[in-house]
């Protein structure tokens, strides 16, 4: 479930631009795929600036976000948690899945970031949330930060 969904991240990530159609397209993948959470992860990668033409060229902003396909990046638990109350309305049963950095680097030391999965009425599990650190920004961080996983690319 994670890798589908970093996968989609990663594809964005690496562009340095989107026309406005790969833009509209894209969003209506990220819906798909992360619900009312696509306009957080979209906020990271594309700033909407007011004075942008319609029909111009969206720039993909300068960001780590750590995947696991990332050389020291890697799933170290997922767990389901259920929440029982005696009034059943209220239970709550959850899927958390933990990433957590497992390398060397000192600025990704402690890096963890979980995604939260509830079932939805279907009984699939929905993205519902997350916790921990999405992105890192600034001067010294992009995707490149990391190096890919050899055996492990993501499929075009």
């Amino acid at each position: 479930m994670v890798e589908k969904k970093e996968k989609l991240i990663l594809d964005l990530a690496l562009r340095e631009k989107l026309s406005d159609l790969e833009y509209k397209e894209l969003e209506k993948t990220l819906t798909q795929a992360f619900g009312s959470h696509s306009r957080d992860i979209l906020s990271i990668f594309i700033i909407h600036n007011m004075d942008e033409q319609a029909g111009s060229d969206r720039a993909v902003q300068t960001t780590l976000y750590p995947t696991v396909f990332h050389q020291g990046i890697t799933i170290t638990r997922a767990v389901v948690e259920k929440r029982d109350f005696e009034n059943a309305f209220f239970n709550e049963t959850r899927l958390i899945i933990t990433e957590e950095y497992v390398g060397d680097d000192e600025k990704l030391k402690d890096w963890t970031r979980d995604y939260i999965f509830t079932p939805n009425q279907n009984g699939d599990w929905e993205l519902s949330g997350f916790s921990g650190v999405m992105n890192f920004m600034g001067e010294d961080f992009n995707m490149d930060y990391l190096a890919l996983k050899d055996d492990e690319l993501p499929l075009p």
